[in-house]
């Protein structure tokens, strides 16, 4: 899914694409680092997103990652899958963990916003990412 929702997360030739952490400090996972790049991102070239965080805790198994897309201001559907799906290796284990994902990106026109939330199986949030562009 981190694939398919780079494919998503940016227009034509953007200006400066905004990373953040939208956890308000409420996450498990304490996010180190942020990358988009090319920045501005070029249509129909690959783009890059990255994130990198810190597992501080043992005892994660499983849980959701959901990635929400709003694309000129209309909500489209989430997509909902397995954590399991998206992370290095479950059960996650305490240490700094780096991801990363490629994709070229679509002729879009207008403004994208993608959100990254993963929980646990409890229902407590792990992770949280904003991701905003402009064409």
């Amino acid at each position: 899914m981190f694939l398919r929702l780079l494919s998503l997360v940016t227009a034509a030739t953007v200006a400066t694409a905004a990373i953040t952490d939208c956890s308000a400090g409420k996450s498990v996972f304490k996010i180190t680092a942020l990358g988009f790049w090319p920045d501005p991102a070029i249509k129909n070239a690959n783009s890059t997103v990255s994130f990198a965080y810190t597992v501080p805790e043992p005892g994660v198994t499983g849980g959701t990652a959901t990635y929400s897309v709003t694309y000129n201001f209309i909500p489209l559907s989430p997509t909902i899958e397995d954590l399991c799906k998206n992370v290095p290796k479950c059960p996650i284990v305490p240490g700094p963990y780096n991801q990363s994902s490629s994709s070229t990106f679509p002729d879009l026109s207008g403004s994208l916003t993608t959100k990254i939330v993963w929980k646990d199986l409890t229902g407590a949030q792990l992770l949280c990412v904003l991701i905003k562009t402009t064409a």
